[in-house]
């Protein structure tokens, strides 16, 4: 794994120069003081340097310094062309503009006050208690639809979950524990929410897959929400799930555009 000397410096060792005081240079390349401010994050967090001294500023400028010329010598020996090397950057740029061009997209999604609110009119009691549950996870729908038909009939849920679930919670029979508001998405939480003791729920879709729920036992939380907390919860909840749908559909979008091809079989063999 490659490290770098001083990732506190990292945030500057590609910016020009910018407006204002220089603080440091290594020919061209210079460090203004906005450069420092924005590299460790706001002019909050300048005093979180420690700089109470003519000694002290040198060494932060002569951090960046000695940063700034080995950065210069593996430009020189063209370093970022060996294979590894060039690996490791095509995987960091990827990331960068992957997470980019998604924050970029979810941006626009907004939810109104007055959506919120009339949603807890309809569900603001369910922010008071917490739900003890277990569940089946199922990629198929026709497959859920078989589990829940043997649910129905009797037979065991912890058994069906081990055998059917794909899901982390498969292995101990579908448990999930005690769950609140904020901890899954919206649909799902509506469902359980509903739901009467011991009473098994219909099939829930979400962009997870497909669940079946049951309800074990319910209790009032332990540590009650202040009217603005749960405004908060719900806002995030139906602005996580409105930006979940809106990806998921992006994704149906760029499938149809171009061709994809997996072959699962075949990453079984090496396995």
């Amino acid at each position: 794994m490659m490290k770098l000397v001083y990732p506190i410096i990292l945030a500057v060792l590609l910016c020009g120069s910018a407006a204002g005081d220089v603080l440091a240079s290594v020919n061209s390349r210079e460090l203004s003081w906005e450069d420092l401010v924005e590299m460790v994050g706001g002019p909050e967090a300048i005093s979180s340097l420690g700089i109470t001294t003519e000694d002290a500023a040198a060494e932060i400028l002569e951090s960046w310094v000695r940063e700034q010329l080995i950065l210069t010598a593996a430009q020189e020996s063209n370093i970022a062309s060996r294979s590894d090397v060039a690996a490791l950057i095509e995987q960091t740029v990827n990331q960068i503009v992957l997470e980019a061009y998604i924050t970029n997209i979810l941006d626009d999604v907004e939810v109104s006050r007055l959506e919120v609110e009339n949603y807890l009119d309809v569900w603001g009691e369910t922010y008071t208690i917490e739900y003890n549950i277990r569940h089946i996870l199922l990629p198929d729908e026709v497959l859920a639809y078989s589990v829940l038909s043997r649910l129905n009939s009797g037979e065991s849920f912890a058994t069906l979950a081990t055998q059917f679930s794909v899901g982390p919670s498969a292995s101990s029979g579908g448990n999930l524990g005690w769950m609140s508001r904020g901890m899954a998405s919206p649909d799902f939480m509506e469902a359980v929410c509903q739901l009467s003791t011991g009473e098994i729920s219909g099939v829930i879709q979400t962009p997870m897959g497909y669940h079946i729920v049951q309800l074990m036992e319910k209790a009032p939380l332990s540590s009650s929400l202040t009217a603005e907390q749960t405004m908060e919860l719900a806002t995030m909840e139906l602005l996580s799930a409105r930006q979940e749908i809106l990806l998921v559909d992006m994704l149906e979008d760029l499938r149809v555009k171009h061709i994809v091809n997996t072959w699962p079989e075949r990453l079984l063999n090496h396995i």
